[in-house]
């Protein structure tokens, strides 16, 4: 009894010291598990239902408007949102015109291309206006790389029909694929033509739409769509399969000059359902297309040669 006594204050030290590295243990474990806001986000995003899978976080505009403050002019959009421009205006008086560029997919205002390709039009008297293309979440990449297939005539017509439950899950789940693209597409519609009024609010009278890559559909969407615009401009376009299945019949009514600059490297090796290659089948009036060299990161002086060759080809109109 009096051995207990005499080690019971050790064992209460012990007992404490090791009740507190448990609780400093537990909380570090927490917080090593726990993701950082944009990721909780992103995987909120990534997970949820395909309506929520869509989630825009400015493409870096924020810092971009910081690093460019006398270029950043915000556009506002529906429902309280904006969108970041980058004005360049010319360099030389009188002005020639005005270009709207939108960046590839997953470019910023500045980044990849925009950048020089904005500095070399304006050193050559062309006011320009550049936009970032936020990238689409995995969700939705998934749906806009989908391939077409046409459904056969004997499918709808089979002798046993699918149950009606399944048959529901497949209307809804199309239709909040198609939700999900239709607002993707409507937000870039909605910065394009914000773009385009502040530049005629600046006295750029029907400025020209050019994209690059990926934002090619976009550009030529919004002028389908009756934007007032003074020309067309592709820059080593690509096209999602549904855009790309319907593009060289839709472009048969467009009556804006259209310029296509395809990477030379390409070469012999474009294939022939290229859009590109359809319009000049199709004889599509205004379509004019060139070679242009390219390197992929873009190099310091690829901007700067694809300026040259589009205030050219303006010019010529």
């Amino acid at each position: 009894m009096q051995r207990f006594e005499i080690y019971r204050p050790g064992l209460r030290l012990a007992f404490a010291l090791a009740l507190m590295f448990g609780l400093v243990s537990t909380a570090f474990a927490q917080e090593q598990d726990e993701p950082e806001d944009g990721a909780s986000e992103q995987a909120a995003s990534d997970s949820g239902p395909l309506n929520r899978s869509l989630v825009w976080t400015g493409a870096g505009e924020r810092s971009l408007s910081q690093q460019f403050p006398e270029a950043a002019v915000w556009l506002e959009l529906e429902e309280g949102d904006r969108a970041l421009g980058l004005l360049y205006p010319e360099a030389r008086s009188p002005a020639r015109g005005a270009v709207l560029v939108l960046s590839d997919e997953g470019e910023t205002a500045a980044s990849g291309v925009a950048g020089q390709l904005a500095a070399g039009l304006a050193s050559r008297g062309w006011a320009v206006l550049t936009l970032g293309l936020e990238s689409p979440s995995p969700v939705l990449q998934q749906i806009l790389m989908r391939p077409v297939v046409e459904r056969p005539a004997t499918e709808a017509d089979a002798g046993d029909p699918a149950p009606t439950e399944s048959v529901m899950i497949d209307v809804m789940a199309s239709e909040s694929a198609d939700d999900l693209e239709a607002r993707y597409r409507n937000r870039i519609s909605q910065a394009l033509e914000a773009g385009l009024a502040l530049l005629v609010e600046r006295g750029y009278e029907t400025p020209a739409l050019l994209g690059i890559g990926r934002a090619g559909i976009h550009v030529t969407n919004h002028l389908l769509d009756g934007a007032d615009a003074s020309a067309l401009v592709w820059v080593a376009p690509q096209f999602y399969p549904a855009d790309r299945q319907e593009l060289s019949d839709r472009l048969e009514s467009l009556d804006k000059a259209l310029l296509e600059l395809q990477p030379s490297e390409a070469g012999g090796k474009e294939p022939d359902w290229s859009v590109g290659k359809m319009l000049l089948r199709a004889g599509v009036e205004g379509f004019e297309r060139q070679p242009v060299p390219w390197f992929n990161p873009p190099s310091e002086g690829l901007g700067d040669a694809v300026a040259s060759r589009v205030a050219a080809w303006l010019e010529s109109l």
